[in-house]
């Protein structure tokens, strides 16, 4: 197995083994868990903790950003106001016709 494949069966492991922890704490009350009612709880809490939380780490993120970026150079008021010349249409020019070329003759002595 090459590195990637090593670490995306991990990823995969983990996400298996919470999902499996989480659906299992959510249902508690009805699977006869003991201290199902905490379970339950936290199985609703902490996921919109931890959405709260990244959407919050992601605003700061935007704001150090654009806090961080200087500002873009203003554009000159005289360049928008000119406006470039029509293009002139391109004439074509026709080929010269090729003149013949004599051939050179060996010289003898």
């Amino acid at each position: 197995m090459s590195r990637d494949q090593v670490y995306g069966a991990g990823i995969f492991v983990t996400a298996l083994v919470i999902t499996i922890a989480y659906v299992v704490a959510f249902f508690a009350p009805w699977l006869n868990v003991p201290n199902a009612d905490q379970w339950r709880e936290w199985a609703i809490a902490l996921p919109v903790f931890l959405l709260v939380l990244a959407a919050l780490v992601i605003a700061m993120w935007i704001g150090w950003t654009m806090l961080s970026t200087p500002p873009p150079l203003p554009l000159e008021a005289e360049k928008l106001e000119e406006t470039p010349p029509p293009a002139e249409p391109v004439k074509e020019e026709k080929p010269k016709p090729r003149r013949a070329r004599r051939r050179r003759t060996r010289r003898t002595r």
